[in-house]
């Protein structure tokens, strides 16, 4: 089957980007592709936890199942986490440990979309 490199670059709740972009991951995975993703940009505000908002699911729990869907290779990139301050937003970074993320430069995001069969954005 096919390696997807899912791009998450919007922000959790600012639209329904996020959760959409979610749903395709999980998806794919159902139909046998290798899926790899990496939270850029506004992305990177996905990994801040958040609790549960009236009326929404929880983005945070739902990427924590990442990993029970076999989407193991999870990248941040650095770029964008530096212009968020993300080490200081992320004073907790258990989510970032349980998908044990990856942090990337530039270059290696390069590689990393050379190295799959399709790329999709969210």
């Amino acid at each position: 089957m096919a390696r997807l490199l899912i791009r998450f670059t919007q922000g959790p709740f600012s639209n329904a980007k996020s959760q959409d972009g979610l749903d395709f991951a999980l998806a794919a995975t159902n139909y046998g592709h290798e899926v790899k993703v990496i939270f850029e940009n506004q992305g990177v505000l996905q990994l801040v936890k958040s609790a549960s908002i009236k009326g929404l699911k929880n983005h945070t729990k739902r990427l924590a199942s990442m990993p029970f869907f076999d989407i193991e290779e999870c990248f941040v990139c650095k770029t964008s986490a530096d212009n968020y301050d993300i080490d200081h937003v992320l004073a907790n970074i258990d989510l970032l440990e349980e998908l044990e993320c990856e942090w990337i430069n530039a270059a290696e995001k390069l590689a990393l979309i050379q190295s799959v069969d399709h790329v999709v954005t969210f």
